[in-house]
């Protein structure tokens, strides 16, 4: 069984973080020009601050409190650059409601909730900084394709495409563009690249998916600053350890989608 205390201490950080986040609306809404700069700076510093805490207190209830603050922090936002899109209240309070469930043990790892955070994950405006970065290389290496088979010394150009229906995601095998560093899968929103033979890595990026549309482009982007440069062995990175929960859940805290 999970830890009990995911229960209580998750949901009640993203309900109060989601309330907090009516402060950023007043600022925003009287933003210009470097302004918006330096509100983006402290989005940044607040969910680093939060993601370091919920690191090292991953197994106790402050970390579950930490962690269910990103996903209010996330969920607000969300809602307020959406009304600032639209100008429809109503849209924007419910896309926030929407993304506060993860935060509820039995909501993030129910098969209902992989889909609609898979599709919903397109019209995030708080994924939009990974997932079309992300539609941009996909078309790179498309593009770029034709020619691993015209020329056999380009081989590696050559690509292998899997679309999942419930997820909505894209993935890439092979291609121009694509995992290096000792890495073999990189996860861009709903578009994945995994290098051939690593197949098996599948459903942890599609869990990267999850956490990006429940936690934001600061928390996918801060994960990976932490598994690329900072623990000695990237599995240990908090973000990894949600993204495996997908993959290989274990009976831990850190089982957030499976």
């Amino acid at each position: 069984m999970p830890h009990r205390k995911h229960l209580t201490a998750s949901p009640l950080g993203a309900m109060l973080s989601l309330a907090t986040t009516w402060l950023y609306f007043l600022v925003i809404r009287s933003a210009e020009g470097f302004e918006f700069a330096a509100i983006f700076a402290v989005v940044l510093l607040h969910f680093t601050l939060l993601y370091i805490l919920a690191s090292i207190h991953q197994r106790n209830t402050l970390g579950e409190w930490m962690r269910g603050a990103m996903i209010g922090l996330n969920a607000g936002l969300n809602g307020i650059l959406l009304y600032f899109f639209t100008q429809n209240i109503p849209l924007s309070g419910v896309i926030s409601l929407i993304l506060l469930l993860p935060a509820f043990l039995s909501v993030s790892r129910h098969p209902v909730c992989h889909a609609v955070l898979g599709w919903l994950n397109w019209f995030l405006p708080m994924s939009w900084l990974v997932t079309y970065p992300g539609l941009v290389i996909y078309l790179v290496n498309l593009m770029a394709a034709p020619l691993g088979y015209v020329y056999p010394v380009l081989r590696g150009l050559r690509v292998r495409l899997y679309v999942d229906l419930q997820t909505c995601s894209f993935t890439m095998y092979g291609g121009l563009i694509r995992p290096v560093k000792g890495f073999s899968g990189l996860n861009m929103g709903n578009f994945i690249f995994i290098n051939p033979g690593w197949e098996h890595l599948l459903k942890h990026e599609i869990g990267h998916l999850f956490s990006l549309a429940a936690l934001g482009f600061a928390f996918h982007y801060i994960g990976g600053i932490d598994e690329n440069y900072i623990q000695e062995n990237y599995k240990e990175a908090y973000a990894e350890y949600l993204a495996e929960s997908y993959s290989t859940p274990g009976i831990s805290t850190l089982s957030m989608w499976r």
